[in-house]
């Protein structure tokens, strides 16, 4: 599985999702919310169902403890890779 990812400036918001892992259809997500990565930040190890995101590893189930800031699939699209076509889009969190 590749992690949706979006090319970072550096600059990040500073809001708060916090709720555990979930996996569906071969997309992260936080409380029903698609979760797109930094470009370069996170990693999927699918044998193991671990995301290492920042150097904390954090299985499925567990508590996701994210900074960023909600997004909307119509206006970011031009700068989200790597997005499947199965993710469901309507909330997307752009992780920072």
């Amino acid at each position: 599985m590749k992690i949706p990812s979006y090319q970072s400036n550096g600059v990040f918001a500073s809001a708060r999702l916090r709720g555990p892992l979930q996996l569906k259809q071969e997309c992260l997500y936080v409380n029903d919310i698609l979760i797109i990565f930094p470009e370069g930040y996170a990693e999927w190890d699918a044998k193991n169902q671990i995301l290492t995101y920042k150097d904390k590893k954090i299985a499925l189930g567990e508590e996701l403890d994210l900074v960023g800031g909600s997004g909307q699939y119509e206006l970011d699209n031009h700068q989200i890779k790597n997005l499947s076509p199965s993710c469901d889009h309507k909330s997307l969190w752009l992780a920072g």
